[in-house]
C-alpha cells in the first residue's frame, strides 16, 4: 500500500521513510503540506498517510481539514504526528480531521502498529465502497423493471390530470387508472409505507391486480378487497398501503369512494372548495377486512374531486413549517380561478419549501365530472 509522509525535518523524513518500507510500504515523500496537498491530486494518490503538525506553507491541521472537504465520501487515513501531547491538542487534531495521532519522539513499534490499523480500516472502507457500488447497480436493475412495469400499465389519461415527484427514481406512490368494459371509472391513489424500492416493490402486485380486474369489469369494492389480500398475505409486516378508491358511474354523475387511511379527499364545485372526506377504512395490508364501507356522493357537471399523498402537505420549509391542508385547498382555489395548469400546485409546495429537500414522494389526483381537462 502506497504511504504519504510529510514532513518538513529531513532527518525525521528519512527515518520514518525507511522503517515504512521496511514494513513493506510503498513511501511517497513531501517536504512540507503544500506538497503533500499536491500529491493527493494525482491519479494515483496515496490514502495512508503519516503528517506532521508544524509543517510551512501548510500546516498539518489545514492539511487535514482541506482533506476533508475535498474528500468526503472517500476519505484518507491521517495519522498526525507531533510533539505537543496535551490533551487538548490531541482533541483538535482529531476534531479537525485526523483519525489517529501519535507523538514524537515515536516508538517505532507503536508507529507499525497505528499505521497497521490505518490499513486495515481503508480495506474495510473499501470493501464497503464495493458492496455499495454492487448494490447501487442491482437497485438500478430493480428500479428499470418496476418502472417498465408502470410503464405498460394501460393508463386511462381522461378526466384526470395529476402531479407525480418521486424523491429517488422509483415511488412508494401509485396511481392507476383505468375503465371497465360497461364504462365505469376506476382510479386507485396510493401511498405505500416508506419510499424508494421498498416502498415501490408492492406497486406491481397492486397494478396487476387492478388493471386486469377493472377489464374483467368487476367492482372496486372487489378489487380493494383482492389487493388488501395480496398486501396483507405477501407484504412484510410493517409495509401497508395507504389508498383512496374511486369508481364513477358511466354517467358520472355518481362516485362511490374507499378512503384507506389517507388524507382527506377535497370536494370542488364551481371552483369553490366544498367539504373534506375523511378515511374511514384502515389502510391496505394491516387486517383482514372487507372494504363495505363506500362512501357516496351524487356529482354535478363541476365538480372536482383532489386525492393526495402526504408528501404534499408534509412539505416543510426549512424552518419546519408544514405546507398543510389549508394552503392546499388555497393553491387549488388559485389555480381553479386563474385556469392554470395543475403545475401551479406543485410549483406552491416547492416555493414553500424553499432550499428545504424534499423528503417524501409527492402525487396528487385531480379526477374530473367532465372531460375537461387540458394537462
Amino acid at each position: 500500500m502506497k504511504l504519504l509522509i510529510a514532513e518538513d525535518d529531513a532527518t525525521s523524513r528519512l527515518i520514518l521513510s525507511a522503517v515504512c518500507k521496511k514494513w513493506g510500504y510503498e513511501v511517497v515523500c513531501a517536504e512540507d503540506g503544500q506538497a503533500a496537498w499536491q500529491l493527493m491530486h494525482e491519479s494515483d494518490a496515496p490514502q495512508l498517510m503519516v503528517i506532521d503538525w508544524e509543517m510551512p506553507q501548510m500546516s498539518g491541521i489545514e492539511f487535514c481539514q482541506r482533506i476533508r472537504a475535498e474528500f468526503p465520501h472517500n476519505p484518507p487515513y491521517i495519522i498526525l504526528l507531533t510533539s505537543r501531547n496535551e490533551t487538548q491538542d490531541i482533541v483538535e487534531g482529531l476534531k479537525k480531521g485526523a483519525n489517529d495521532y501519535i507523538a514524537k519522539p515515536f516508538n517505532n513499534d507503536e508507529l507499525q502498529v497505528r499505521v497497521s490499523v490505518g490499513e486495515r480500516v481503508l480495506q474495510l472502507q473499501h470493501e464497503l465502497h464495493e458492496t455499495n457500488d454492487t448494490l447501487n447497480r442491482e437497485k438500478e436493475i430493480i428500479e428499470d423493471i418496476i418502472l417498465g412495469m408502470k410503464a405498460d400499465a394501460p393508463f386511462e389519461h381522461a378526466f384526470i390530470r395529476s402531479i407525480e415527484k418521486p424523491v429517488e427514481k422509483t415511488s412508494g406512490d401509485i396511481l392507476f387508472s383505468a375503465t371497465c368494459p360497461d364504462g365505469r371509472h376506476h382510479v386507485l391513489l396510493g401511498d405505500f409505507t416508506g419510499h424508494g424500492i421498498t416502498a415501490a416493490l408492492g406497486g406491481p402486485i397492486a397494478s396487476d391486480t387492478f388493471y386486469k380486474m377493472t377489464s374483467k369489469g368487476l367492482h372496486m369494492a372487489e378489487i380493494g378487497n383482492e389487493i388488501n389480500r395480496h398486501m396483507y398475505s405477501k407484504m412484510p409486516r410493517g409495509l401497508f398501503l395507504a389508498a383512496i378508491l374511486f369508481e364513477v358511474n358511466p354517467q358520472r354523475n355518481t362516485v362511490h369512494i374507499w378512503n384507506c387511511g389517507m388524507e382527506d379527499i377535497l370536494l370542488f364545485t364551481q371552483g369553490q372548495f366544498k367539504e373534506a372526506i375523511k378515511s374511514n377504512h384502515p389502510a391496505l395490508g394491516i387486517i383482514r377486512d372487507t372494504l363495505d364501507n363506500k362512501q357516496s356522493f351524487e356529482l354535478s357537471g363541476n365538480d372536482k374531486l383532489y386525492a393526495f399523498s402526504d408528501g404534499i402537505i408534509e412539505t416543510t420549509t426549512p424552518n419546519n413549517e408544514m405546507f398543510g391542508q389549508q394552503r392546499l385547498i388555497t393553491s387549488i382555489s388559485d389555480m381553479l380561478r386563474y385556469d392554470k395548469n395543475i403545475q401551479a400546485i406543485q410549483d406552491s409546495a416547492d416555493n414553500f419549501r424553499g432550499l428545504a429537500p424534499q423528503l417524501d414522494d409527492l402525487t396528487l389526483l385531480e379526477l374530473s365530472s367532465t372531460n375537461e381537462n387540458n394537462g
